[in-house]
């Protein structure tokens, strides 16, 4: 099993079953904004999310949001994620991926 990595300027990605795609998007935990799914299908399943701090630890620093997808079957599949506060309803950004499994 391998494994492809994107970042939040890519919006495709073409993997092998058995394949990985681990996804880095900024987000900043102090702020109260996460990364959040708002659709996942086509075979695809998040399998871990972490958020990973940055290098020193400043005050006010952002980190990373880490998400492994993995696919569970060839096809087209989809992600869609909104950096939201979990008691909110404003969405600072969104972020789309489509995968193609082969």
């Amino acid at each position: 099993m391998g494994e492809v990595h994107v970042s939040a300027r890519d919006r495709e990605v073409r993997v092998g079953l058995g394949d990985d795609v681990v996804l880095r998007l900024p987000e900043n935990a102090t702020t109260g904004y996460r990364w959040h799914v708002e659709r996942l299908d086509g075979g695809l399943e998040v399998v871990a999310g972490d958020y990973v701090p940055p290098g020193p630890l400043l005050p006010g620093a952002g980190g990373t949001r880490e998400l492994r997808l993995r696919p569970s079957k060839a096809g087209q599949g989809l992600l869609e994620l909104a950096l939201k506060q979990p008691w909110g309803e404003d969405v600072a950004e969104r972020y789309t991926l489509r995968v193609t499994v082969e």
